[in-house]
């Protein structure tokens, strides 16, 4: 399986779970940003927070390589943006591409 394969993968197992748990987080937006990026928005900043745990509480194999926090001018005003792997808790995998 080649990186793209398992990027595209890793997006669609988010996306896969997405409409279940924007059900049980009805004030936020959630969306999948290739290769495995899930973006929380909302206006309530504590709310985006317990949901990105809520998240991450739900599917312990999802390694968190990289967060970004936006305020933005239009609702949702608060974006967090978890960019996740598959990888064994504590255990970071090394990252696709070199960082800044």
């Amino acid at each position: 399986m080649t990186t793209d394969q398992a990027s595209a993968t890793l997006a669609d197992d988010l996306r896969a779970r997405t409409s279940a748990f924007v059900n049980h987080h009805i004030d936020l937006w959630v969306a999948v940003e290739e290769p495995g990026t899930l973006v929380l928005a909302g206006n309530d900043p504590a709310a985006v927070f317990r949901a990105a745990s809520d998240w991450l509480a739900d599917d312990p194999a999802y390694t968190v390589l990289d967060v970004r926090w936006d305020r933005q001018a239009a609702e949702p005003v608060h974006a967090l943006r978890l960019v996740l792997r598959r990888g064994t808790r504590g255990v970071v995998p090394a990252p696709d591409t070199p960082r800044d």
